[in-house]
């Protein structure tokens, strides 16, 4: 199998909903800048975007999502580290891309002590931040946003992280529990030489 970058399978990894719980910290945020905000219980959300949400106030979502605290040491999803690990040390090319949030000084920052903290030093240098996905260049894309869109065609195959606001698209590639991962990417790297 040909891969974007020779024999090696490349992967990228959303980071925010994908490997840490960026949700219950923006909800935490929200209703401590408004106890009436209409936070959408876990498990009940049917909108990737708050901005959807019956009765929200654009402004109220709007200082959330420049709140300081909002990228400070994010809670990493369970299984979600040893994954993206288990993933290198196999062979594959790993790298983090994510969409930030460019208003809010806090995020990139807290972005790059997450991946130190819990996956370890050099991984602020695996890390691509962009708001078109499709420019970047990998085998496979987890990412719990339902559509991906962009200027290109992505070279990628979105693999779908399992989450409520998501479940409503049909597709064989998704990622409901982290301890099995392999069974849903490793189908689309046949060919490879990385090792189970």
């Amino acid at each position: 199998m040909a891969f974007v970058n020779g024999t090696a399978p490349t992967i990228a990894q959303d980071q925010d909903g994908n490997l840490f719980d960026w949700s219950t910290r923006f909800a935490d945020i929200l209703l401590d800048l408004d106890p009436n905000f209409p936070v959408v219980a876990e498990g009940l959300r049917t909108h990737f975007d708050y901005f959807w949400v019956d009765g929200a106030d654009r402004n109220t979502i709007m200082a959330a999502l420049n709140h300081p605290r909002l990228y400070d040491d994010l809670t990493p999803i369970p299984g979600a580290i040893e994954a993206v690990r288990e993933m290198h040390s196999m062979g594959m090319d790993v790298f983090v891309v994510s969409t930030p949030t460019w208003t809010n000084p806090g995020c990139v920052p807290g972005k790059l002590k997450d991946l130190e903290k819990h996956l370890g030093e050099g991984w602020d240098k695996r890390l691509i931040l962009t708001h078109d996905k499709t420019v970047v260049r990998a085998d496979v894309l987890i990412d719990d946003k339902p559509l991906i869109t962009g200027a290109h065609t992505p070279s990628w195959v979105h693999v779908m992280r399992d989450q409520d606001y998501n479940r409503y698209i049909d597709t064989p590639h998704r990622i409901t529990d982290w301890a099995n991962w392999k069974d849903v990417v490793m189908p689309l790297l046949e060919g490879s030489e990385v090792h189970a």
